[in-house]
């Protein structure tokens, strides 16, 4: 985590429930960005097999297959046979007699009427039928006869689908004798932009991103640097290509969407294209110095294929895949996640000999284990995931960060604490959030919501945007934020305030242990509530190596381990007192205790935090409560912790001396922002209402005259929890109604909403 002052202050308290926004239209305060509004893909939750890229067999070039076995994704009564291979880049092929069969993921979606283009490699001395079927086996189109050969042959087929079914099958049948195939593709003629799955692309399209951030994310990293995607074993014809086993996320890829096609997607989106390159780290593994070498070239040579020249190496083979003219990459960013001394070393690395070479691209930096201080940043990347109340808390974020410093990209952020499957207080949380970037857009550049998709059949990441099966999809309500602020972007903000109540709140939630990359070890935890103590001896590990007895303990070191007190609520307690002992064993930091987890005044108390240098009290999983204090902590020592708490602050005590003191974290329920679209000449005002109740929201627009009417676009929803589903995808959808406006006006903002309000200027 990165060390970022965080204040509580968020607006005035007023007598009564309106909020109020007052406006000088003719007072610019900043210009927003261009790129303020992007989207972020990864190939994780099968978002590119198995979802946009529109290729329906799963694992069609047995990237995840042994020699003598049935690969992943077909059946039948076959083998992987290592020995025939259709050419170096795969694993083999499949022998079988009889039929083979392959679902897809999670099934074939078929559509009576529709075609779909089957490309297969066979050889074999038996002709071979393939027909689509249905979930039951019955035929759901005429039959395709391939020819006996005895080398490898390409066969090319459009099969009619002749029933509904989304649980369909492709099947291949050998009339008398072993066969082999080589490769298999099936993909539907239907296509967003001739390339991609069409409902699916036109939902990122509504989102209208100005930048495509690919391919991760983690997936840059891989578990291992062997793991680690590779963009060059991603082009060249697809029969060609290398595929990917892919340990991180646990299923195959087979590089179907590749470079190439990452960059076709960001051009067919009309955005630039932010290539994310691996700076050789991975999840387990650093490459030493003198190995960089392929990194660096790597990273050039990707940037040359995406913009160089035909008479370039790279450019040629842009070219030679179809695509003459450059796709204009204009940035790219060194590693995914990374941080500490091993990347400030290979940032300056790669940002020197990039610059060089490239100075048109603007490179973004990590900030996971602190700033790089090893070259010059332009843009730095932060990530934030927490629950609603961090984004309403945050919603003033950047109001007073530094303006000599570097650009901020917010490239991954998502409420994925009590947010459901991706529910509307999620989408709240973050569209306030959201405000508070668009108002700060001269430090915030760029943002994009992660994850962007999931196949819901194969999820392993909650909440996404974008969720599917093998023929339906719906966004969460998160989504449908995502669209109103990216198809609503004003050209400038203007000088404005905003004023509305803060509730009161009484401190809830339970308690827990962290540790940040250190082996450490806790023991007598109690909790004291209006004199009552309580010793916390029943625990649930939820991330890391814990083992729990007289001295509870936690061996890994990666990065936010933790384990909770269970069967505890802080719940209805004016005081109280957390204590505990801990001591460090071995690591890069010291050790958190958390508590009100689970409710909007979630805390921790981070000693010797942020490479060991800094104690401080912070709010949910973020930024620190004024900038704490400088602390380290001792490796072998026990010490005392202590956290006093009543409704209005905590203490912070480290062997009976007082760390600090924090304010009570006290979470808003109202954010806006007000900017005008010079383009439609048209005033902007973003409006969101956390409360359970109908609030008034008084609007004085100065300087400018106002149409009389405005058109509204509103996202609201039955209560916090609603979600949409495949089967009610548009529970939760902004409606749009006209409503009265003028310079001064009252606007009655339906609870639990996000508004866009749009005034002509006259």
């Amino acid at each position: 985590m990165s060390l970022i002052l965080t204040s509580l202050a968020t607006a005035a308290v007023l007598a009564g429930g309106e909020a109020t926004i007052s406006a000088r239209l003719d007072r610019t305060t900043v210009k927003v960005s261009p790129t303020l509004y992007g989207i972020f893909f990864e190939e994780i939750n099968r978002a590119g097999d198995g979802g946009i890229y529109p290729e329906l067999l799963m694992n069609r070039g047995f990237e995840r297959g042994e020699d003598g076995k049935l690969p992943l994704g077909w059946k039948g009564e076959a083998v992987l046979d290592a020995q025939n291979r259709l050419n170096s880049s795969r694993n083999g092929s499949v022998r079988w007699t009889g039929e083979l069969r392959n679902d897809g993921f999670s099934g074939v979606p078929l559509q009576t009427g529709r075609s779909y283009r089957m490309v297969v490699w066979t050889k074999g001395s038996s002709p071979l039928q393939a027909v689509l079927k249905t979930k039951d086996g019955k035929p759901a189109s005429a039959p395709a006869i391939l020819p006996a050969s005895a080398g490898w042959q390409r066969h090319e087929s459009i099969l009619k689908a002749t029933a509904n079914d989304p649980a369909g099958a492709l099947s291949l049948t050998s009339e008398n004798g072993a066969a082999w195939l080589g490769y298999a593709s099936l993909k539907p003629t239907n296509l967003w932009k001739g390339r991609f799955r069409k409902d699916l692309g036109q939902k990122v399209a509504a989102i209208q991103p100005s930048f495509v951030r690919f391919p991760g994310g983690c997936f840059v990293e891989g578990h291992d640097l062997a793991q680690a995607w590779n963009w060059k074993d991603s082009l060249g014809p697809i029969e060609s290509r290398k595929g990917m086993r892919q340990i991180l996320w646990g299923y195959p890829i087979s590089n179907g969407l590749g470079f190439h096609e990452y960059l076709q997607l960001t051009e067919d989106l009309g955005a630039s294209a932010l290539f994310v390159a691996n700076c050789g780290m991975s999840h387990s593994q650093v490459q030493p110095m003198e190995g960089m070498d392929r990194y660096v070239q790597d990273a050039l040579d990707a940037i040359e294929y995406a913009n160089g020249p035909i008479t370039t190496t790279w450019g040629a083979k842009r070219a030679l895949n179809g695509h003459p003219q450059p796709f204009n990459l204009q940035f790219l960013q060194i590693g995914n996640e990374n941080g500490g001394p091993a990347y400030n070393e290979r940032y300056a690395l790669m940002a020197k000999a990039i610059k060089a070479k490239h100075p048109e691209v603007k490179l973004i930096a990590n900030v996971w284990g602190g700033v790089p201080t090893s070259y010059p940043l332009e843009i730095i990347d932060e990530h934030y995931y927490s629950n609603p109340a961090f984004f309403w808390m945050n919603a003033n974020r950047y109001d007073r960060y530094n303006r000599r410093g570097p650009k901020i990209y917010v490239g991954e952020y998502a409420v994925t604490q009590q947010s459901g499957l991706g529910n509307l207080a999620a989408a709240l949380g973050e569209a306030a959030f959201m405000t508070g970037m668009e108002r700060n857009s001269d430090i915030v550049t760029m943002s994009s919501y992660a994850p962007l998709f999931a196949n819901v059949n194969h999820k392993q990441w909650n909440p996404d945007a974008i969720n599917f099966d093998s023929h339906r999809s719906y966004g969460t309500p998160s989504y449908w934020v995502q669209t109103m602020f990216g198809g609503n972007r004003p050209d400038r903000v203007v000088d404005h305030q905003v004023k509305a109540p803060i509730p009161t709140q009484q401190i809830s939630g339970g308690v827990g242990l962290q540790t940040w990359r250190t082996h450490a070890e806790f023991k007598d935890v109690t909790v004291e509530v209006d004199g009552k103590t309580t010793p916390l001896n029943q625990w649930r590990s939820q991330r890391g190596d814990w083992s729990f007895g007289e001295t509870i303990s936690q061996s890994s070191l990666e990065e936010g381990r933790r384990a909770t007190a269970e069967g505890f609520d802080l719940k209805g307690a004016d005081r109280y007192t957390i204590s505990a002992k801990a001591r460090k064993v071995s690591g890069a930091e010291g050790f958190i205790v958390m508590f009100g987890l689970g409710s909007g005044q979630a805390m921790q108390f981070n000693l010797g935090g942020w490479g060991n240098e800094r104690h401080a009290f912070q709010v949910g999983e973020g930024g620190a409560v004024d900038g704490g204090v400088p602390g380290s902590i001792e490796a072998g020592r026990w010490y005392d912790l202590r956290i006093e708490g009543d409704r209005e602050k905590v203490r912070g005590y480290l062997d009976g001396k007082l760390i600090q003191e924090a304010a009570v974290p006290r979470v808003p329920d109202f954010a806006g922002v007000v900017g005008v679209d010079d383009d439609t000449r048209e005033v902007v005002v973003k409006l969101v209402n956390g409360s359970q109740s109908i609030r008034p929201v008084r609007i004085d627009l100065e300087g400018r005259s106002v149409a009389d009417r405005g058109l509204a676009t509103v996202l609201t929803g039955p209560s916090l929890e609603a979600e949409n589903t495949l089967d009610r995808p548009d529970n939760v959808a902004p409606v749009r109604t006209q409503f009265e406006a003028g310079r001064n006006f009252v606007y009655r903002m339906p609870a639990r909403s996000v508004a866009v309000l749009r005034m002509k200027l006259k």
